[in-house]
């Protein structure tokens, strides 16, 4: 097996890390935005080799993404415009006495609205395994990103991005703290202000902790794109005065001809040995693109005289990892993911209308209208996040399908959100491809960083180019990742759509 780049630690839309132990096994969770289930779980034996096991959001009574849709906006003057899409923000993990909480924010775009609104919650669950995380619990904030700290006292807190009443981009924007009843989410007490940040340019993602006698706080800076950076202060009491540590920012990319850019967004954490270390997000980005958007990777940590730390740069392979408890290299573990907790549907889907038999590989559709560009109303779609640069999807669809005398479309889809999509269908009534179709339809998606192919064949026919789409034109500067996987639409009548075959490598 060829070994394979210790980083991107979580490859493919991975956003946000936030990471805990638990019972001698680390857990992972990362932002999940307008996807459903929500609150994608990892779970590792040595915080090297994961598997994506579970969603903490996993039923729709929990919550309803139905306006997660992609806004555009931007982070500053000097800033290309920014695709904002809504839904999940920024989770925080934590364990404490037996439970497991994660924190996080719900971000809604009513349409005309041009002020986002924030549905902060905690969910919490007294067995990670099982994936019966409670519904939530909302506590009043105005903002996103909150934080959990649980102190030595039995008091807990949340800490996080609050934005001034306005629209976000031009409001002021800090870190506020606030003790908590994380059963009922009552505040305790009132909420302050602890630290605008180093730079005061967008303070986001705040992480909690203490180490001696000092409270320190870690915050990402600077937007998601070209000025993303993480920086750390600290103070005496939970409620400052915070100060900058004066080797800040802590992480940053100097060079702009890195390979891994926009890294941001971290959570420290200790392995099995007692070495510290850093998850955060980045970009895997060439000639101004990077198509997989943002991922999860890691970085070794080395706290100094002076009880400051500091954090290398993130790089492909980084020179101290946690010790691997697997007999194997952990540079020949790609990420496991499990076939049903990796299934994804866009926002609010009906779950009723899909079928599924042999692990997945064989999918009916009973369509429902909506195409890709329509954000108000359920979408009949279900795929995988992308987790590999250089690979391909496939998926054949029934001669039964083809059959349809109604307006189907169904077909395989290249999907980021509303905006920024590319599809390969059938449609009886406007499909101008003249080939032999004896059997079923065969789509497939060929995929690197620079571009996507999209080929299609009839059955024991030699596969035929019908488009290539360069990434540049599918990507750029949002929060979300790309996912691929199959979908129907129908206007009039009612037809299923049969595949069989689908797999995305």
């Amino acid at each position: 097996m060829t070994p394979r780049d210790s980083n991107p630690l979580i490859p493919g839309f991975a956003p946000d890390p936030s990471i805990t132990f638990i019972d001698g096994k680390y857990f992972l969770v990362t932002s999940s935005f307008h996807l459903f289930p929500g609150l994608p779980l990892y779970i590792s034996d040595d915080a090297i080799s994961w598997k994506h096991f579970a969603n903490a959001i996993s039923r729709k009574s929990q919550l309803s993404l139905s306006k997660s849709r992609t806004r555009i906006t931007s982070e500053g003057d000097d800033k290309d415009s920014l695709l904002a899409t809504g839904g999940l923000y920024a989770p925080t993990i934590r364990h404490r006495s037996g439970t497991t909480y994660i924190a996080c924010t719900n971000v809604i775009h009513e349409e005309g609205e041009s002020n986002p609104e924030f549905e902060n919650f905690v969910i919490s669950t007294t067995d990670v395994f099982s994936g019966n995380w409670s519904d939530p619990v909302y506590f009043d904030f105005y903002g996103i990103d909150p934080d959990i700290f649980f102190d030595d006292d039995g008091r807990t807190y949340i800490a996080g991005s609050s934005y001034t009443r306005g629209h976000p981009w031009i409001s002021k924007i800090a870190i506020d703290c606030f003790e908590i009843d994380l059963q009922s989410g009552t505040k305790l007490t009132e909420q302050k202000e602890i630290w605008e940040g180093y730079s005061k340019l967008f303070p986001e993602g705040p992480h909690l902790y203490k180490r001696g006698p000092w409270y320190y706080l870690l915050v990402a800076e600077g937007g998601t794109t070209e000025g993303h950076r993480i920086t750390i202060s600290r103070a005496g009491s939970i409620w400052g005065p915070f100060v900058s540590h004066e080797k800040n920012p802590l992480l940053d990319v100097a060079d702009p001809t890195a390979y891994i850019q926009h890294t941001g967004h971290g959570d420290l954490f200790q392995d099995l040995d007692g070495q510290w270390h850093m998850v955060c997000l980045g970009v895997r980005k060439r000639q101004n693109c990077y198509p997989m958007g943002r991922e999860t990777f890691i970085a070794p940590v080395v706290w100094h005289e002076g009880g400051w730390p500091s954090v290398d740069p993130i790089v492909l392979n980084p020179s101290s990892l946690p010790r691997s408890t697997s007999s194997e290299s952990s540079a020949g573990t790609p990420l496991i993911c499990d076939a049903e907790a990796g299934r994804v549907y866009i926002r609010d889907p009906d779950l009723t209308r899909f079928q599924f038999a042999d692990a997945g590989q064989k999918i009916i559709i009973n369509p429902l209208p909506a195409s890709f560009a329509d954000y108000t109303q359920p979408i009949t779609f279900v795929g995988a996040r992308q987790r590999s640069l250089h690979r391909l999807a496939k998926v054949s669809l029934s001669e039964q399908s083809l059959e349809s005398l109604v307006d189907l479309e169904a077909g395989l889809v290249y999907y980021r959100d509303e905006l920024r999509f590319a599809r390969i269908f059938w449609n009886h009534h406007v499909c101008k491809l003249k080939m032999k179709l004896d059997g079923p339809v065969r789509f497939r998606i060929e995929y690197n960083e620079s571009s996507l192919d999209f080929l299609c064949s009839g059955s024991g026919t030699p596969w035929e180019m019908i488009g290539t789409v360069n990434t540049l034109d599918i990507s750029g500067s949002d929060f979300i990742g790309p996912v691929i996987g199959v979908f129907a639409s129908a206007e009039h009548g009612s037809s299923l759509a049969h595949f069989s075959d689908f797999f995305i490598d």
